[in-house]
């Protein structure tokens, strides 16, 4: 048998380099991701009620900064094969366990987060002083730790210094794009573009049948008590210069490999594309204010989907101008790609521990920004989970798969746990029981099986062989003190994917103890999955749905 739990190495070190990455890219998601709720809808702290409104921007934008910086670096390294051959024997270098590093980075999501602790309507400037210098060392701290556990100080020096000028203009940009678009909208005044925008985002609007109230005047658009202005800042030139900065800085380190001036096109294909996004946007967030939920618009789809529209387009022209031979010189990439060529994904055990819980949480983000509501989509997750879990089905299908006793005796007493600290919490109002009230039968019905069904069989799946079958045996590299620091570490960001984190945690550490025992991680997967069949068979028989 296959052993379950240790990772197949790739030869190659790119590949190496690239299960640092993606994990380190998981975390990251689920760190944004419960920082978001945690401000967003958990607290009634706004920022411009209690400090300048720059400082208010400036934190507005920290996302939408951080991924065009970020953009920009992986854009330079993937167009350099000596610094991503570097950057991978680096990783390989480096070891199994970079935990200061990774320390670090939880360090910074913890700082991130402190702040919620103390904020509220009203904040004192003193205690706003404290939140505004926790936000910044956080941050730092974040990406920092991040960026450093997958691949050292040295590696990271060299190419920065490989980038020259060019890679420190393009990083400069990047960090200052909000600036730059916002003194781009000042300086030129696009009446054209916004009364374009204006009117699009009202035939859009029309063209769903939504009775809309307009002011051309003032550029104001709403339906059902919902308004919005489409200010300059809403006329979709910060997203064209986004959009312009990216294709410059990427049509600049790919200019050996790509075709000229074929590829030039592509330009004014993102930008329009770019402005039409922009008028999309702008019509959901009405629709959303007006059918769904004002808070939802604003604090979870107008946050989120712009930078989510930007990251997609900017994929989307990379993929484009890669795929079709008439942009790209494909003969100029076959040696690097053939040289570099990692296993069949479907064969790559790393892979198949992280691309499922990569999928998993792009969509709990996705569900969060979409919907008010995001358990009542959970079907949709359903679909995305196991299509992620298909391809690797003949990896799954080679583990050691057996009923033992001990993991389902663990798995019964964490469920039975779980239920009992839920006693008494009175959940006939939530959000999700009002919504699933509202379905028909043949909805809830259906909701009902994919609930279960991802509760009691994908998750505990998911989630097992990414925080036990590889993120624990990459932590735990020989001794007691580092196994322990290797159980502490998966369990505590386990835990920090849940509302219930101290219970969560403390499952977290007996499931590591499970995989640990006789180094299967199938034995965790099946006590969790016994754990969460019994929430879910609860759930199911009391129709207290809030319990999962």
């Amino acid at each position: 048998m296959m052993p379950s739990v240790q990772p197949v190495a790739s030869p190659a070190p790119l590949a190496r380099l690239m299960w640092r990455v993606l994990p380190m890219v998981a975390l990251v998601m689920a760190e944004l991701l419960i920082l978001s709720t945690l401000y967003q809808f958990e607290n009634s702290f706004e920022c411009r009620e209690n400090a300048p409104p720059a400082l208010c921007k400036m934190m507005s934008t920290m996302v939408l900064r951080a991924i065009s910086v970020l953009g920009m670096l992986l854009v330079f390294v993937w167009a350099r094969p000596g610094v991503m051959q570097a950057l991978g024997v680096a990783a390989t270098g480096a070891g199994r366990a970079p935990l200061g590093w990774l320390a670090m980075n939880m360090a910074g999501a913890v700082l991130l987060a402190a702040p919620w602790a103390i904020l509220v309507a009203k904040v004192p400037a003193a205690m706003m002083a404290v939140a505004f210098a926790a936000w910044v060392a956080g941050s730092a701290l974040a990406a920092v730790g991040a960026l450093m556990v997958i691949a050292p100080p040295r590696a990271w020096a060299a190419a920065l210094r490989s980038g020259g000028p060019l890679l420190a203009v393009g990083l400069v940009a990047a960090a200052l794009s909000p600036e730059m678009a916002r003194a781009f909208t000042s300086l030129w005044q696009w009446e054209v573009i916004s009364e374009a925008t204006f009117q699009t985002v009202i035939m859009m609007l029309n063209g769903i049948g939504m009775d809309v109230i307009s002011d051309p005047a003032l550029r104001v658009i709403g339906a059902d008590g919902f308004d919005v202005s489409v200010a300059q800042q809403c006329s979709g030139v910060e997203g064209i210069l986004l959009i312009t900065l990216f294709a410059a800085f990427y049509l600049t380190v790919f200019r050996s490999e790509l075709r000229f001036p074929h590829v030039l096109v592509l330009i004014p294909i993102g930008l329009a594309l770019s402005w039409m996004l922009n008028s999309v946007r702008i019509s959901a967030l009405i629709w959303i204010g007006a059918h769904v939920s004002p808070d939802l618009a604003v604090n979870g789809f107008h946050s989120h989907a712009g930078w989510l529209l930007f990251s997609a387009l900017s994929l989307g022209m990379i993929a484009v101008s890669r795929t079709i031979p008439w942009f790209w010189r494909a003969a100029t990439d076959a040696p690097r790609a053939a040289a570099h060529a990692p296993p069949p994904i479907a064969e790559d055990i790393n892979a198949a521990q992280i691309l499922p819980f990569v999928a998993f949480m792009v969509t709990a983000l996705i569900a969060s920004t979409f919907a008010e509501t995001p358990a009542v989509h959970y079907p949709l997750r359903v679909l995305a989970m196991a299509a992620a879990l298909v391809v690797f089905r003949r990896l799954y299908l080679r583990f050691e798969w057996r009923l033992d006793p001990v993991a389902i005796g663990v798995g019964a007493v964490i469920g039975a746990v779980w239920l009992m600290a839920q006693i008494g919490g009175g959940a006939d109002q939530t959000p999700l029981s009002i919504a699933l009230a509202a379905m028909t039968p043949a909805m809830f019905l259906l909701w009902a099986v994919a609930r279960v069904a991802g509760t009691a069989l994908f998750v505990p799946l998911i989630e097992e062989l990414f925080f036990r079958g590889y993120l624990l045996r990459r932590l735990d590299v020989g001794g007691t003190a580092m196994r322990i620091v290797a159980i502490a570490v998966s369990s505590g960001l386990f835990a920090a994917l849940h509302d219930r984190w101290l219970l969560a945690g403390l499952a977290g550490v007996a499931f590591a103890l499970l995989t640990l025992r006789r180094g299967r991680v199938t034995d965790a997967i099946l006590a969790h999955g016994v754990a969460n069949g019994i929430i879910a068979a609860w759930a199911a028989v009391t129709g207290n749905w809030s319990v999962i």
